[in-house]
């Protein structure tokens, strides 16, 4: 039975969920250069996120209805990343910002999730985007740093900037699908549930691109002596 289900879903799920592999074995590889610095919380959010993977996987295996996941996925996201944000960012005022984009976008989420007559086992697309439009704009707060500061010898050895282009490609991507993602996932006509493969895409570059950032680990190499 498995072998049929399995068959049914597309090579595209299964390479995106290898590839969350690169970012966790590249962390661990790394664990001596990540574990005082914030990339310690891009760590721990792929390994959180292999939770969910596994779950997600075990819940189609069984035919069951896995939207959930997506729901507590805006949590775990949110969180996280914006938490790695307000470590990364070097003023208070932009610190003050990140937060109040925090709390307010998880206000948001909360209560779309649990104010009303929503089931939280179906996508819901109003959460999603508010978490999405949160991180992307934490991650142009530190772009605007990034590019004011001008304190990196190489933008392409700087762990940080390829976590930033990880986050603000994949949020802005999904961003627009997320948007219609109730529609997408209950629609029975296959042509328009191939827009939810765009997804696997934009989150195969997502962690390889975070895997990048891992890699580039050594930050305290990465600075202009004059900024120091």
């Amino acid at each position: 039975m498995y072998f049929f289900i399995l068959a049914k879903i597309p090579i595209i799920g299964y390479v995106s969920s290898l590839t969350l592999m690169l970012p966790i074995i590249v962390g661990f590889i790394k664990i001596k250069d990540i574990k005082a610095t914030p990339l310690m919380l891009i760590f721990m959010y792929c390994l959180l996120y292999s939770i969910l993977e596994v779950v997600a996987w075990y819940y189609a295996l069984h035919r069951l209805q896995n939207h959930f996941l997506e729901n507590l996925s805006s949590y775990l996201e949110v969180i996280v990343i914006s938490y790695f944000y307000y470590c990364v960012v070097t003023t208070p005022v932009r610190k003050r910002v990140i937060i109040f984009l925090t709390l307010f976008s998880l206000a948001l989420i909360l209560w779309s999730h649990f104010g009303g007559d929503r089931d939280f086992n179906v996508i819901d697309s109003y959460a999603r985007s508010i978490g999405d439009i949160a991180l992307i704009s934490s991650a142009l707060i530190f772009f605007y740093q990034l590019f004011n500061n001008l304190e990196v010898k190489n933008l392409f050895t700087y762990s940080y900037f390829w976590i930033a282009i990880a986050v603000l490609i994949y949020f802005s991507g999904i961003f627009f699908i997320n948007i219609f993602a109730e529609y997408i996932a209950f629609n029975n006509d296959k042509s328009i549930q191939e827009y939810w493969n765009i997804k696997e895409y934009l989150t195969i570059f997502h962690r390889i691109f975070l895997a990048i950032g891992l890699w580039f680990s050594t930050t305290h190499q990465q600075l202009n002596p004059s900024s120091k």
